[in-house]
């Protein structure tokens, strides 16, 4: 295996919660270097996240995977101090606070850009730096809403739905792996850093607004569990609270589907003969679908059937098919994350790799930091004693403490 394309790469990681760690993690996958700073005892919010096991997070093992964790009080000038002292260092720096906080630090983009012009300066964040909306809060199920993505879930008689994941999370964490990788290059042919802005509402706006209304003069909306305008291409229902996707849309796909359902007098009945009939008809197909699929006991039987006969479908997967399912194990689609060391009663976990695949590398997963596991060899490594960094933290620590009796 070639060298980790990200060997030698330094990442400063000033990130909190989901979206940002992630970004950095897979960054840390791939070779690079990455330093986690996080608050003084508490750290990232993520390492409270559960579930918890030997009262660590799973969640953060996962999310903080191959770093080396820094503890640094970033409102304390000397912090701040080792902070730009590490960014002056670092190829990378991605940060996920509120926008305005790290300029308020001394340590927004212009500032960093100062000290080191190479810099890729990522900020992640709900609504991005600019606008009239880049102070508000938000999580990722903030940004399911606001990006229109809700009102395109659930059932057209019923509320908008939540997406179960946290799409918003782990698709802004990709954004920002993506764009960093882009960043990278185009600084290898100019020699130059830049600032990359990643708001979590923006990327799922990108996903779900259509906007065809101005054309069509219709809004887009939920359609519940089948298309609107093409049949059939949902999920239906069988036995046992099993249920499948089916999309026969051309009319080969459609006339196997009904020799397969052993009904091939529907292939040219009128009610379904073409896609804008069998449409108009949808309940009407549905029924037919569905009372074939609920006469096998298991619908992997029916699905089966189907594959065969050259249908596109597929089983709606419960995290139980997933984990067991024959072609993602073969295609090494999972790995055993490690824990965190003080993780004593499970060592490692199965986990989903990271979704993409070259050639000439593969991503190496390593463990989670302790909490400030890593601040005497890396902030030691600026020119500051052991003694020095230990008599920092006791005073952000007894800082911390003493804050928390007053409140």
């Amino acid at each position: 295996m070639a060298k980790p394309v990200y060997e030698g790469l330094k990442v400063l990681d000033a990130t909190n919660n989901y979206a940002g760690p992630l970004a950095g993690s897979m960054l840390a996958d791939y070779g690079a270097e990455v330093w986690h700073i996080e608050k003084p005892v508490l750290g990232d919010d993520n390492r409270f996240f559960p579930p918890m096991i030997d009262g660590i997070s799973i969640n953060y093992c996962s999310d903080n995977r191959g770093k080396k964790s820094v503890v640094l009080d970033l409102k304390d000038p000397r912090g701040a101090e080792i902070f730009k002292k590490l960014a002056a260092k670092a190829d990378v720096i991605l940060e996920s606070f509120r926008p305005g906080v790290m300029e308020k630090l001394g340590l927004d983009y212009e500032s960093i850009r100062a000290i080191n012009p190479r810099a890729i300066y990522c900020s992640i964040s709900a609504y991005g730096q600019t606008g009239p909306y880049a102070q508000r809060p938000g999580y990722d199920v903030i940004a399911q809403a606001v990006s229109g993505l809700m009102d395109m879930t659930g059932d057209p008689n019923g509320p908008p739905t939540k997406i179960g994941p946290a799409i918003g999370d782990w698709m802004g964490a990709l954004n920002a792996f993506g764009c960093i990788g882009t960043a990278l290059y185009y600084r290898s042919i100019s020699g130059q850093g830049q600032h990359i802005d990643i708001s979590l509402c923006r990327t799922l706006m990108w996903v779900s607004a259509k906007l065809d209304s101005d054309i069509t003069g219709v809004r887009s909306t939920r359609t519940g569990n089948h298309h609107i305008n093409l049949a059939p291409y949902g999920i239906f229902q069988g036995s046992n609270g099993q249920s499948a996707i089916i999309g026969a849309l051309s009319a080969k796909t459609w006339g196997a589907l009904c020799k397969v359902m052993n009904k091939p007098e529907l292939e040219a009945d009128p009610k379904f003969v073409s896609n804008d009939k069998r449409v108009e008809n949808l309940q009407t197909l549905i029924s037919v679908i569905e009372g074939w699929l609920k006469s096998f006991e298991d619908i992997d039987d029916a699905v089966n059937l189907l594959i065969d006969a050259g249908v596109p479908c597929g089983k709606v997967y419960n995290q139980d098919d997933i984990l067991k399912d024959p072609h993602y194990n073969t295609c090494k689609w999972f790995t055993d994350m490690p824990m965190a060391d003080g993780m004593k009663s499970v060592r490692s976990r199965k986990f989903p790799t990271d979704p993409m695949e070259f050639s000439a590398f593969e991503p190496v997963y390593k463990k989670a930091p302790a909490l400030g596991e890593n601040n005497v060899e890396v902030i030691g490594e600026l020119g500051y004693s052991e003694e020095e960094i230990l008599a920092m933290e006791k005073e952000w620590e007894d800082a911390f403490y003493t804050k928390t009796k007053k409140n």
